[in-house]
């Protein structure tokens, strides 16, 4: 039995590094991870790092709690534009790279997105968490010359997804790729997962498209975003 599950988990390690985002030279499971995740309950969470201390837990997933100071306007504003493009900045945007294997980047595969100050919100192992990063500093992790790709949410949408990212980043204290866990599980948490969280919480839909909600065990890869309907490519730059 030992050697069987020694053997499965090896092979999901392999899997997850042919899907294109496994973290160089971390484990895929972790059985003291499985047992500290922290759930997100079914609703749209917006409280703040100051509301969260303030509420208990019954009245923290209560729905609709607006954050006391709203980080986002109901618009997405326009900001600058990226790197060597005429592309302007809107919130809400997915930043995505392949960051492939060989390269000076930490990771293989990553996402992040633009909040209201045109800052980038994503889970990294750089961090083992949640961070905000300006443009120049998430170019930074990634190594010079590396590929960006700018996805923007349809229908002016994304403005939510930017808000309940910016609201809840903080929330997730570990890195880590655990293909057992729950798609509400907030941490331990890896990035294109805690993305997927952004939108169906802030946004209300599932760019997955294969009727994914919260109680699914399951995972999602960064690639997931570049072939959604529910985006739209609009440029690239590269890291500098």
């Amino acid at each position: 039995m030992k050697s069987f599950l020694v053997k499965s988990l090896l092979a999901l390690s392999v899997l997850f590094m042919l899907l294109g985002f496994m973290p160089v030279g971390q484990a895929s499971v972790s059985a003291n991870s499985v047992g500290a995740e922290e759930n997100i309950s079914n609703t749209n969470i917006t409280v703040t790092d100051d509301t969260y201390d303030s509420f208990s837990e019954d009245d923290m997933f209560i729905p609709d709690i607006l954050p006391t100071d709203s980080l986002i306007g109901p618009y997405a504003e326009i900001g600058p534009t990226y790197p060597g493009t005429n592309a302007q900045m809107r919130v809400g945007d997915i930043l995505y790279s392949t960051k492939t294997l060989g390269g000076s980047s930490q990771i293989v595969g990553h996402v992040g997105i633009v909040n209201s100050d045109f800052r980038i919100v994503h889970v990294t192992p750089g961090e083992n968490g949640g961070v905000i990063d300006s443009l120049t500093n998430y170019m930074a992790r990634h190594g010079r010359g590396e590929r960006l790709e700018v996805y923007r949410p349809r229908d002016g949408r994304g403005v939510g997804a930017a808000r309940w990212a910016t609201n809840n980043y903080s929330r997730v204290n570990e890195y880590f790729i655990n293909p057992f866990s729950k798609l509400s599980t907030i941490s331990p948490n890896y990035c294109s997962k805690f993305i997927w969280q952004a939108f169906y919480y802030g946004e209300g839909f599932d760019f997955i498209g294969t009727h994914s909600n919260p109680d699914v065990i399951g995972f999602v890869i960064p690639g997931d975003i570049t072939i959604s309907s529910k985006f739209v490519y609009i440029t690239s730059f590269t890291a500098r």
